[in-house]
């Protein structure tokens, strides 16, 4: 008797919140709207031997197979640095 008035109380409340719009009832979806990057770094760039903060920015450090090293610079915008330091070895 016990187990059918607990099946009717919740029958009651799920009822009464959806006819009521109990927003708990329901799960929500929630959408990222931020847009991704649209830059990609260049598998020629080789290895990521570094990354850190300078300021709102972050640098990244890229060692290529001939040993070139790379920078490249993301600002806290959030966007890349088109400008990318090479400092090449002998």
């Amino acid at each position: 008797m016990l187990r059918n008035l607990r099946k009717i109380a919740l029958l009651v409340f799920l009822l009464l919140g959806a006819i009521t719009g109990y927003r708990y009832v329901y799960a929500q979806n929630f959408i990222d709207e931020k847009p991704t990057m649209q830059f990609s770094i260049p598998q020629s760039f080789g290895l990521l031997v570094t990354i850190y903060q300078q300021g709102a920015n972050t640098v990244f450090w890229f060692e290529s197979e001939d040993g070139t090293l790379r920078r490249v610079l993301l600002e806290g915008s959030g966007d890349f640095i088109l400008d990318v330091w090479a400092i090449t070895r002998q």
